[in-house]
């Protein structure tokens, strides 16, 4: 059963409709059900709340699924879905290269760290978890994770297959890698990492499967020691094409640092000029030793506008 329609039988049966966290999220609309120009959809969250927020995401690691469904992987529903971006004036930063087959993204939890983000980027934006979307957002399916990066461009089949002429790289499933001890074996064999390595396929058809194996996937992460906390992990999601800013469930764009605040700066006028939304800067600090956790921070005075 789809994810989609599974979590809204709960909501009938429990009777709620919001959850702890954000008492202002309203019921999800299928992808389907949405149209992609419709510029009604609004932030849902003031800037101190986003803070909040992303702080109990981060910290929520007291869960193995979401709302005890088994069939309902916990990244929907805890983690900060981020993605680190390149500022450039020739695009805006919420559309995906078109040429590319899938989006990459990495996963930040208490139990699933790192230190910095890929190809040393200061900022980005952040995805809700798809539970606590605001209404009338879309959710681009979430195909694999990787517990380190996995040099995605080069693999077939959305990012998530093979790199081509390496038998290693094919999803772990299929070389049946399905614990965390299993990963770890496997990433220490191989000589060559990041394409040579494998991925855990995580999409929405295989249900309970695919919440069995992020669940590894992330204590392959939280015991791999450094070589996980020191290369970010990756998901990848499907490449949802161009001009659907406005119906992307972005919750925040971030940066980590000073050199990151302009780029960060120059999206939040740019997010609000395309679509009519505002959406908050989070100041977000990553770990630098694996005891370290995390930080988000809504600092009004960098701000590039205030709504």
């Amino acid at each position: 059963m789809n994810r989609i329609l599974v979590w809204l039988v709960i909501l009938l049966i429990s009777g709620c409709v919001s959850h702890e966290l954000a008492p202002n999220v309203t019921p999800d609309k299928s992808a389907q059900a949405v149209q992609f120009d419709s510029y009604g959809v609004t932030q849902s969250y003031t800037g101190p709340e986003t803070a909040s927020y992303l702080t109990e995401y981060y910290n929520n690691i007291s869960i193995s699924m979401c709302r005890a469904n088994p069939r309902a992987p916990k990244f929907l529903c805890s983690g900060v879905m981020l993605r680190a971006t390149q500022h450039s004036t020739a695009f805006h930063f919420w559309d995906p290269n078109p040429n590319s087959t899938g989006v990459s993204f990495s996963w930040l939890s208490k139990d699933a760290k790192f230190s910095k983000l890929v190809f040393g980027y200061n900022n980005g934006f952040i995805f809700s978890p798809y539970f606590y979307k605001s209404a009338g957002k879309v959710e681009p399916e979430i195909l694999c994770f990787f517990p380190v990066d996995g040099a995605t461009t080069s693999r077939t089949n959305s990012g998530c297959g093979e790199t081509p002429g390496v038998p290693s790289s094919y999803p772990c499933q299929g070389q049946n890698i399905n614990t965390a001890a299993q990963y770890i074996a496997h990433y220490n064999s191989q000589p060559n990492k990041y394409g040579y390595l494998c991925g855990f396929d995580v999409r929405d058809a295989l249900n309970e499967k695919a919440t069995q194996a992020f669940n590894e996937a992330v204590k392959a992460q939280g015991q791999g020691g450094t070589f996980a906390f020191n290369t970010q992990n990756e998901f990848r999601l499907e490449n949802w094409g161009q001009g659907k800013g406005p119906v992307l469930p972005i919750m925040a764009i971030f940066y980590l640092n000073d050199t990151g605040k302009p780029a960060a700066q120059y999206d939040q006028r740019d997010f609000k000029t395309q679509t009519g939304i505002w959406i908050p800067m989070i100041r977000m600090t990553l770990p630098q030793t694996p005891a370290a956790d995390a930080k988000f921070e809504f600092i009004t005075a960098d701000q590039a506008i205030s709504s």
